[in-house]
């Protein structure tokens, strides 16, 4: 036998003959160990791996609307009808593939397409978070979601005449009830109707040169923008209810001006009841906010920040915005409002 075949005659038998190695005093299979052992080190770090329980219990700590039980209720429908679908993924294995597989999903059953962006902004929400307090330097996958259909079918709104907007203040005014008064602050103000549902007694500023009504943060809500937060002048109609629910707040010892409503909710209630009073004249309650845009756009001579600066709208900030000390005044936006007041 050659001195070359001898030596691959060898090492043949060497791949025949497993190497055994002593563990605690016992011979064990080499390879049986190392099998082991990374099952061992994959067990171990897949329990460092943050998955999506990691990343919910992170949004639901941080974020501050965590504590309303809409938002709460919210959230967990949709955190867990996702995990439903796809499992606990780890983070890591997260790609935009789930979220389209999640919307079509939820298309096929019936789910709007409007409702299926609600769903989208909280999980991209809560992937975002999770990834800034675990430093994981990655955009969410959850992100640029397009979605067939978003937007369309739409209940459109009947065009708001005068005629029709004289109809429903008289409504209003001869209902004199709760939800009545709140619909003709909201005539003049184009406030959302949990802007003054939801207000404290202290919101309400009538011993001033121009009685106003702010709109801030409190127990019952949150303010999402900056922009929200505001005074808003009262005049005319809106004025008068303003004084009335007052009255009847302190007759009541109530710190809310409206304690009917001081719940959370409590602006879906008076809506339901604003509609359900105003359906003959097909008038729902988020119309007066429209009303009073519109009649802000007929108007040439309103800066649109200043329009802005009324109605709580935000958008994309400029330097105009940025600088300065100080917003508009309450002057600037009686002078605007009383253009406009029905």
């Amino acid at each position: 036998m050659t001195h070359e075949i001898q030596i691959a005659h060898n090492t043949h038998l060497s791949t025949l003959v497993k190497k055994r190695i002593s563990v605690g005093g016992i011979d064990v299979d080499e390879d049986f160990v190392k099998e082991l052992l990374i099952k061992h080190l994959k067990a171990n770090d897949s329990k460092h791996r943050p998955t999506l329980t990691d990343a919910f219990e992170i949004y639901m700590a941080e974020n501050t609307s965590a504590h309303r039980r809409k938002f709460k209720l919210n959230a967990n429908q949709y955190f867990n009808r996702f995990v439903a679908i796809f499992g606990d993924l780890y983070l890591d294995e997260l790609k935009h593939w789930h979220i389209t597989q999640y919307r079509d999903t939820l298309l096929t059953q019936g789910l709007h397409p409007n409702s299926i962006r609600k769903h989208n902004n909280i999980l991209n929400a809560m992937i975002n978070m999770a990834f800034k307090h675990l430093d994981i330097d990655r955009l969410s996958p959850f992100r640029g979601l397009k979605i067939k259909g978003e937007g369309e079918n739409i209940r459109p709104i009947p065009p708001i005449t005068p005629e029709k907007l004289e109809l429903v203040k008289n409504r209003l005014v001869k209902l004199n009830t709760p939800a009545s008064l709140v619909g003709l602050i909201q005539l003049n103000t184009g406030m959302r109707i949990s802007e003054p549902t939801l207000a404290r007694l202290d919101d309400l500023v009538l011993e001033h040169d121009i009685p106003h009504l702010w709109v801030r943060k409190n127990s019952l809500t949150d303010r999402k923008t900056k922009a929200s937060i505001r005074a808003v002048p009262l005049v005319g109609i809106s004025l008068q209810a303003a004084k009335v629910l007052h009255t009847r707040a302190k007759q009541l010892g109530s710190a809310w001006l409206l304690p009917q409503y001081a719940k959370e909710f409590g602006g879906c209630a008076c809506s339901a009841i604003l509609n359900k009073n105003l359906r003959p004249f097909e008038f729902r309650s988020h119309m007066f906010r429209h009303a009073f845009i519109d009649r802000l756009k007929a108007r040439n001579d309103i800066p649109l920040p200043l329009a802005e600066s009324i109605t709580g709208h935000g958008r994309g900030q400029t330097d105009f915005a940025v600088y300065g000390s100080v917003g508009y005044t309450l002057e600037q936006k009686l002078e605007v409002i009383q253009k406009i007041a029905v």
